[in-house]
C-alpha cells in the first residue's frame, strides 16, 4: 500500500509540474497567435493542474487507515475524485464550445505560430500520458487513470489546434481557428464523460472482479469439510476488494472447528488475492442441518 500511495503521488506530481509548464507556453503562444483554439487548449491544460491537486488529496486520504466514523477506509475518496474530475472535464468542454461560436468570422490567427504550441502540447501530453497510464494500471488507481485520460483527451485537443493551423497556413482562411477549438472542446466532452462513466460501476457497486470468484471457488473445493460456496459478492472500495460469501460446513462440527475453517478460507483468500482486504464468511450447514457429517 506505501508502495502504491507513493509512486501514485509521484505520477500526479509530475503531472502538475508538466501541466503547468505546458499551460503557461500554450497561452503565451496563443496570445501571440491570436488563437482561441491554442488559448482553449491552454486553459484546459490550467483546469487539469487544479483537477490534479484534488487528485493528489484524494490519493493520500484513500491511503489513511480506518477510523471509527469510517470503518471501512477512505477508499473511496479516489472514487469521488474520479467523478468530479469526469464532470469538470465535461463543463470546461461546454465553456471551450460556447466560446469558439462567438469566435467565427473574428478570428485573426496566426498559423504558423499554432502549429508550434500545438506540436509542444502533443509531445508533452504523450510523454505524460503514458506515464500516468501505467502507473494507474501497475497499481490500481482510478483517479490516476482518470487523469491520464484526461491527459489523453489533450493530445486529441492539440491535434485539432496543430490540423487548424496548418489548414490556417495554407488557405489563410482564419475560420479554421474557431472551428479546430470547437473540435477540441467536443474531444474533451467526450473524454470528461467516459471518466465518469469509468467511476460509476464502482459507485454503484457493480458485481466484480470474476477471477477472484473463480478463486474462491477453487479454495473452497479444495479446503476439507468445506462445500458450495454461494452468494459470493465482491465490491471495489479504491484500490481494494471487499468480499462477502456464504459456505456449507458439516452440520454437526462443533464450533471451534467451523471458526478454524472459515479462518483458514479468509487466510486462503488473502493470500492469494493481496488486493481483497476484507472477507466475510456465513456459514451454514449442509442440506439444511440434515446431514450427518462432522464432529459431535
Amino acid at each position: 500500500m506505501k508502495t502504491r500511495t507513493k509512486q501514485s503521488l509521484k505520477a500526479i506530481k509530475i503531472g502538475i509540474y508538466g501541466n503547468v509548464v505546458l499551460a503557461l507556453f500554450k497561452m503565451t503562444v496563443g496570445l501571440f497567435a491570436l488563437s482561441v483554439a491554442l488559448i482553449a487548449d491552454g486553459v484546459d491544460t490550467i483546469s487539469d493542474v487544479v483537477k490534479s491537486i484534488f487528485v493528489y488529496r484524494a490519493i493520500k486520504m484513500a491511503s489513511l487507515p480506518p477510523s471509527p466514523e469510517y470503518p471501512y477506509g477512505y477508499g473511496r475518496a479516489e472514487t469521488i475524485v474520479t467523478n468530479m474530475v469526469g464532470m469538470s472535464v465535461v463543463f470546461t468542454a461546454i465553456l471551450i464550445f460556447m466560446e469558439s461560436m462567438k469566435d467565427f468570422g473574428k478570428s485573426n490567427a496566426i498559423g504558423y505560430l499554432m502549429i508550434i504550441g500545438a506540436s509542444v502540447s502533443i509531445i508533452g501530453k504523450i510523454g505524460l500520458s503514458f506515464y500516468m497510464f501505467r502507473v494507474g494500471k501497475n497499481y490500481s488507481n482510478q483517479a490516476v487513470l482518470a487523469n491520464a485520460k484526461d491527459y489523453l483527451s489533450d493530445v486529441f485537443s492539440s491535434a485539432a489546434v496543430l490540423i487548424g493551423g496548418i489548414l490556417i497556413r495554407f488557405t489563410n482562411n482564419t475560420n479554421f481557428d474557431p472551428f479546430a477549438s470547437m473540435f477540441v472542446s467536443i474531444l474533451i466532452g467526450y473524454m470528461g464523460v467516459e471518466i465518469v462513466k469509468s467511476s460509476i460501476p464502482e459507485i454503484m457497486e457493480k458485481k466484480e472482479a470474476p477471477e477472484i470468484i473463480k478463486g474462491i471457488d477453487d479454495i473452497v473445493n479444495e479446503t476439507p469439510y468445506t462445500f458450495h460456496p454461494h452468494l459470493v459478492r465482491i465490491r471495489k472500495l479504491g484500490p481494494y476488494y471487499l468480499v462477502d460469501m456464504h459456505v456449507e460446513l458439516p452440520g454437526r462440527m462443533s464450533l471451534k472447528k467451523s471458526h478454524e475453517v472459515v479462518t483458514y478460507i479468509e487466510k486462503k483468500i488473502k493470500t492469494r488475492f493481496p488486493q481483497v482486504k476484507d472477507v466475510i464468511i456465513h456459514s451454514e450447514p449442509i442440506g439444511g442441518g440434515k446431514d450427518n457429517w462432522g464432529e459431535s
